[in-house]
C-alpha cells in the first residue's frame, strides 16, 4: 500500500508539474563546448534568419582572441576587442553618480554567498549568465530573480563570439536564452559578448535576436577580479579591493554626466570575496547601485512582458507567483529527481492530498 501511495502522489505532483512546465538540464548540449548547429532545435532557430546584410570579416582565432596589427583590422569591423570601438554597444549608465553593477560567468555555487551581501546593502545588480552554469545551477538563478535582481545573456559556453559563425552564435545564444526562459519565464534582453569580444558582423547577428549589446565603461572600470583565482593571498586581494576601491572614489568626487558599469564575476570563491568588500564603497563614493535595465531608465529589462512574480530587471515585480517552474534533475542512478516550485507543491498537495482520501 505505501508504495502505490507514493507512485499515486508523485504521479499527480508530476502531473501538475508537466502543466505549468518543466526544465529538464539532460535536454541541453554538452556544457563548455560551442552547442552544435545541426540539432533539431538549432536549425528551427535558423530557419527564419536572413544572413545576407550581415557584414561579413574573416573569423578570428584565439581564446580570447590575440590583437593583430591595428593596420591589419578594417576600419569598419569596429572590433571593441582591439580597436576599442563600441558601435552602439552600452558603456555607460545614463545618469550621473550612478554604478551599474554586473557579474558574469555564474550563476554557480558560489553565487548564493554575493546574493546574501547583496541583501545586505539593499543593491540589486545585472548578473549575466552562463548556458552551461544555469542548467546545473537552476535553483541559484530562480533565487537572482526572486532577489529583484537582473538576468541576463552571457552566452551558452563563454566562447569568444569573434570566432565562431554566425549559426554557431545563434546557437550560443539561443540556448542560453531557452534555458532561462524554461527556468525562469523571463526573455532576457541584454547580453555581454564573453571576453567583451564583439564586432559588427557580431552586433548584426545579435540584434537579429532581439538583443541590446552591454560591455563596461572602460579598462579602468574592469575589477580585474578574475585574475585572482590564479593564485591569491590576502595582500593581493587586498590590492585588488583597494585599487578599484580608489577607481570607484574618483568617479564619485567627479562624476561628470554620465554613470558607470563595472565589470565582475561570481564564479570562484574568491571574486565573490572581492565583490563584498567593494560593496561598502558605494556609500563611501557616494554612488547608487542600479542594475543595467535600472541605470538605463529601462521600465522593461526583459523582452515581452515577464510572468506574474517575476521582476522586470527595474527593481519592480510584476505581481504575486511563486519562485520558478518544476526542475528535472538526472540523479546519479539516472532517474529523474523532481525539484517543484512553492505555489506548485501546495495545489498538488491538495490535489494528493484528496486522491488520498478517496482510497
Amino acid at each position: 500500500m505505501k508504495v502505490t501511495l507514493s507512485a499515486a502522489v508523485f504521479a499527480i505532483l508530476a502531473t501538475v508539474a508537466a502543466a505549468q512546465g518543466q526544465f529538464n538540464a539532460a535536454s541541453f548540449p554538452p556544457v563548455n563546448a560551442v552547442p552544435p548547429i545541426d540539432s533539431p532545435e538549432v536549425k528551427e532557430w535558423l530557419k527564419d534568419l536572413d544572413f545576407a546584410d550581415v557584414p561579413k570579416f574573416a573569423l578570428h582565432t584565439g581564446n580570447p582572441p590575440a590583437c593583430p596589427a591595428l593596420a591589419q583590422i578594417p576600419a569598419d569591423q569596429c572590433w571593441w576587442t582591439c580597436q576599442t570601438c563600441p558601435a552602439d554597444d552600452i558603456e555607460r549608465c545614463t545618469a550621473p553618480g550612478v554604478w551599474g553593477l554586473t557579474f558574469d560567468d555564474g550563476p554557480t555555487p558560489n553565487t548564493p554567498l554575493l546574493l546574501e551581501s547583496l541583501k545586505a546593502h539593499n543593491a540589486k545588480a545585472t548578473f549575466f549568465v552562463m548556458g552551461s552554469n544555469v542548467i546545473r545551477n537552476a535553483e541559484v538563478l530562480n533565487q537572482e530573480v526572486a532577489d529583484g535582481h537582473h538576468i541576463a545573456s552571457h552566452t551558452w559556453s563563454h566562447h569568444p563570439l569573434t570566432t565562431l559563425s554566425n549559426e554557431q552564435i545563434v546557437a550560443e545564444l539561443k540556448w542560453t536564452e531557452k534555458a532561462v526562459m524554461d527556468i525562469t519565464g523571463l526573455h532576457m534582453k541584454y547580453m555581454r559578448p564573453p571576453y567583451g569580444d564583439i564586432d559588427n558582423r557580431v552586433r548584426a547577428v545579435v540584434k537579429k535576436l532581439g538583443y541590446i549589446v552591454v560591455d563596461w565603461t572602460s579598462d579602468d572600470y574592469d575589477s580585474k577580479d578574475f585574475n585572482l583565482n590564479a593564485g591569491f593571498t590576502e595582500a593581493t586581494l587586498s590590492a585588488a579591493v583597494t585599487t578599484m576601491s580608489n577607481t570607484l572614489k574618483a568617479y564619485g568626487a567627479n562624476p561628470g554626466t554620465q554613470g558607470i558599469i563595472t565589470l565582475e564575476h561570481d564564479l570562484y570563491p574568491v571574486t565573490v570575496e572581492f565583490a563584498k568588500r567593494l560593496l561598502p564603497v558605494a556609500a563611501e563614493a557616494k554612488l547608487q547601485i542600479q542594475t543595467i535595465a535600472q541605470c538605463l531608465s529601462d521600465a522593461h529589462g526583459y523582452q515581452g512582458t515577464p510572468p506574474p512574480g517575476k521582476g522586470d530587471g527595474s527593481g519592480n515585480k510584476t505581481g504575486d507567483g511563486d519562485k520558478g517552474p518544476s526542475v528535472v534533475h538526472p540523479d546519479s542512478a539516472g532517474a529523474a529527481s523532481m525539484v517543484v516550485s512553492g505555489g506548485l507543491m501546495a495545489a498538488g498537495l491538495a490535489i494528493a492530498g484528496a486522491a488520498i482520501a478517496a482510497l
